[in-house]
């Protein structure tokens, strides 16, 4: 069996934490946002046979093992390394070992970069793009790893509700600009807009890439206009309504970093976009189909 160990803090032996308090430099993308919680950190020791290693990284899901002989880290064992190793090795050896999986994963380990929790992301990625993964602490003091995949899930959870926002809105714009030329869209515009900038004391906007979502939303959800978007957008207007109605609010908190959305909240958005997404595929369709309606 191979030994598992769990990083612990050297002043009070409790496993290692990710920070919670919160400060100034919390407002940044650092190491402490993206060490997984409470991780616990499988390693191997230097004479660890290869095909044991082998087998605990594909049961446990690893890329990557600390190798560690006492309390010391002194480098990562992974597929990677152990490729890179067997390369290395000199043709003589390669000929006398039968069974290269016996052979210990002290010849074929690397080093990984020690990070600080306090270290920002964007400083590592030469890190991540060459080795896939960092150590967290010292050789002396393992608090955990990141990955490259730990990094692009962060990432992806902080951008995606810009991006789901971003496809939403250029989705709409599109939709609305298949449904008619400038002139029939500026109708439409002054007369389910025209009161709302009114009461503004300001003139309607003239092209859709002046107008805000909340402005396609007001446009969409007008009934005296209707008819002109239902063939981009549905037959039914209550249900396009529906999907529409939450948007201007939840964009507002976001691009002002009001809030975090919740699950729903995320779903509401994922939800809209797919149906975008679906209506863009029918005007397109209809477009290769009926070229001349």
């Amino acid at each position: 069996m191979l030994p598992v160990f769990q990083a612990r803090c050297t002043r009070c032996g409790q496993p290692g934490r990710r920070m919670k308090e919160r400060s100034l430099r919390d407002l940044f993308h650092l190491v402490k946002q993206v060490l997984p919680e409470e991780q616990e950190i499988v390693s191997v020791g230097p004479e660890a046979a290869v095909g044991d290693a082998l087998t605990l990284m594909r049961v446990r899901g690893f890329n990557q093992l600390p190798v560690v002989e006492g309390d010391q880290v002194l480098g990562a064992f992974s597929y990677r390394s152990f490729a890179q190793g067997v390369a290395r090795l000199p043709d003589a050896v390669r000929r006398r070992v039968r069974d290269l999986l016996s052979l210990p994963v002290e010849n074929f380990y690397e080093d990984l970069f020690f990070a600080q929790i306090s270290d920002e992301l964007a400083a590592l990625l030469d890190e991540f793009d060459t080795r896939d993964a960092v150590f967290v602490g010292s050789e002396g003091n393992l608090l955990g790893i990141v990955t490259t995949i730990d990094v692009l899930r962060y990432f992806y959870e902080v951008a995606s509700p810009y991006v789901l926002l971003r496809e939403i809105e250029l989705a709409i714009r599109e939709l609305l600009r298949a449904s008619g030329n400038a002139s029939e869209l500026k109708s439409c515009a002054d007369r389910s807009l025209g009161k709302y900038y009114q009461e503004k004391s300001e003139k309607v906007p003239a092209v859709l890439e002046e107008m805000s979502l909340h402005d396609y939303v007001m446009l969409l959800r007008f009934q005296g206009t209707w008819e002109s978007f239902a063939a981009a957008f549905g037959p039914n207007q209550d249900l396009a309504g529906a999907k529409l109605a939450p948007l201007p609010a939840l964009r507002n908190d976001v691009f002002h970093f009001l809030r975090e959305l919740t699950a729903e909240e995320y779903e509401t958005l994922r939800e809209c976009r797919d149906w975008l997404m679906t209506r863009i595929r029918v005007v397109e369709v209809r477009r290769r189909t009926r070229p001349h309606e």
